[in-house]
């Protein structure tokens, strides 16, 4: 007699498997994407514009990140009736930065700009391999009273973060990576990610606290999330 098992209990059977033998890199990969909403979902993705509150030195101000599959960028925080601006259009880095005497467009310097200049819109956990990813198994870890499996991600062009997922539903609590750039460059960036929801069938974390060096330096609260949103490419490039 045929049977038939509803998704939720297939993605269920699938990582349940999993426990009864030590995972590999591929193996936590394949599991996270299914989790999240599949590959699928993830290649179909084009654009994501989130909108939230970001929590500095005690303050608290409204956000808007948009991304999109060009692995562009482009980061807007009001800040008591000024615009902060950071991104990237695949080539340059550029910055709106008033409370630095930068109130015009400002291209930033290779150095300065160095880590939005690794942004990645697809997860490096879909077609890793082909798409030049090696993922590298490290020892568990426990974060923050969580046990965690470890993946590290590299490629040629320098990207190196490491990837800590939650072993029981496989999704990723923290990312820590060294930054290349910035007042920052150097330092140890942590980014812990929870209060995962489901948004149009995919998962995803809606709290990211920042750390430099383990001290924490950025919350953000995302409260809505558009998929493929309609974006006008031109707003990651700098003005002319």
């Amino acid at each position: 007699m045929n049977r038939f098992y509803p998704l939720v209990c297939l993605v269920f059977l699938f990582t349940g498997s999993l426990l009864a033998q030590e995972p590999s890199a591929r193996d936590i990969a394949d599991a996270y994407i299914e989790n999240t909403g599949g590959a699928e979902a993830y290649k179909n993705l084009e654009s994501l514009r989130m909108t939230g509150t970001s929590t500095m030195q005690g303050m608290e101000f409204p956000i808007v990140i948009t991304t999109n599959s060009d692995d562009k960028l482009h980061v807007e925080v009001d800040v008591q009736g000024q615009t902060i601006i950071q991104a990237y259009d695949g080539e340059k880095a550029w910055q709106v930065m008033p409370f630095q005497g930068i109130t015009t467009p400002t291209e930033m310097a290779d150095e300065e700009g160095a880590d939005l200049k690794e942004t990645i819109f697809l997860s490096e956990f879909v077609d890793s391999e082909e798409r030049g990813f090696t993922l590298e198994r490290l020892d568990d870890k426990e974060i923050e009273g969580t046990q965690t499996h470890a993946v590290r991600v590299t490629n040629e062009a320098g990207i190196d973060r490491t990837y800590y997922f939650d072993t029981e539903y496989f999704v990723p609590v923290m990312m820590s990576s060294v930054s290349k750039g910035g007042q920052g460059k150097g330092m140890t960036v942590e980014v812990y990610m929870s209060d995962y929801q489901e948004v149009d069938g995919m998962t995803m974390p809606m709290f990211l606290d920042t750390h430099f060096n383990g001290q924490s330096v950025q919350k953000i609260t995302i409260k809505e999330v558009e998929m493929n949103a309609e974006v006008d490419d031109a707003m990651f490039s700098i003005p002319e």
